[in-house]
């Protein structure tokens, strides 16, 4: 038997009729990710046209394929969104590829720097050092001639360079440690941006099955197939 849809899931989705293209959610979004051990990015991107404006994110899709598409877990899915395990990312893109919305980015950032080495350690690596100075005073024919690098030298040498920077998954997490909601949808001045639950959602289809009621409730004084009826 299958499970039933998660009751918690959720989305933002805009609605293009009302919104101004004014940005204020791409702010609220950049504002409320500005923090240490995050990325100030907007997790949003907004579309503009000569007949459409409204920003795109994520859809936190039941079934994800940027989730599907990753080779080291760094995108998950769980009862509630598609989350990102951020020190997993290695920059594949392939989450870039597989997202139909155009909702996921990888931004590559310097790395943080090194912690400095305490004094106890400092002193430590200070004391090889001065004994290779008491034995460098013996004249040496090997030590005169500098070794090559060997190619996994050369090998490390790239890799620790290209440590210097970071990539990161950056796509909307549905602010999901904050009780008011996503920033963006609380931010826009036109309510363009809503909140879409399974709730909602459940009021949309009941009022169309209404709807459609009504249209056929239209037909109930008509007498359908009526040549069928004669015939018979």
């Amino acid at each position: 038997m299958l499970g039933a849809y998660p009751v918690s899931r959720k989305f933002v989705m805009a609605d293009p009729s009302v919104c101004i293209g004014c940005k204020t959610c791409l702010a609220a979004c950049l504002v409320r990710h500005d923090v240490s051990d995050d990325v100030a990015v907007p997790r949003l991107a907004l579309v503009t046209t000569r007949t459409i404006s409204a920003p795109v994110g994520c859809h936190h899709c039941a079934e994800a394929p940027c989730a599907d598409a990753c080779p080291t877990g760094c995108l998950y899915v769980d009862d509630e969104h598609v989350g990102v395990y951020p020190d997993k990312c290695i920059g594949c893109r392939n989450c870039v590829l597989a997202c139909p919305y155009g909702a996921v980015d990888i931004v590559t950032r310097p790395a943080p720097p090194e912690p400095a080495p305490s004094p106890k350690a400092e002193d430590a690596a200070t004391a090889p050092q001065a004994a290779g100075e008491e034995a460098a005073r013996i004249p040496d024919a090997k030590a005169t001639d500098k070794p090559k690098p060997s190619a996994r030298d050369r090998v490390r040498a790239r890799a620790k360079k290209r440590r210097s920077t970071v990539s990161t998954v950056v796509k909307c997490d549905l602010c999901i440690d904050h009780a008011d909601g996503p920033a963006c949808a609380a931010a826009c001045p036109t309510k363009a941006l809503r909140l879409i639950d399974p709730q909602m959602l459940e009021r949309g289809k009941q009022a169309k099955r209404k709807a459609a009621a009504r249209a056929a409730a239209s037909f109930a004084t008509i007498t359908l197939n009526a040549d069928l009826d004669e015939e018979r």
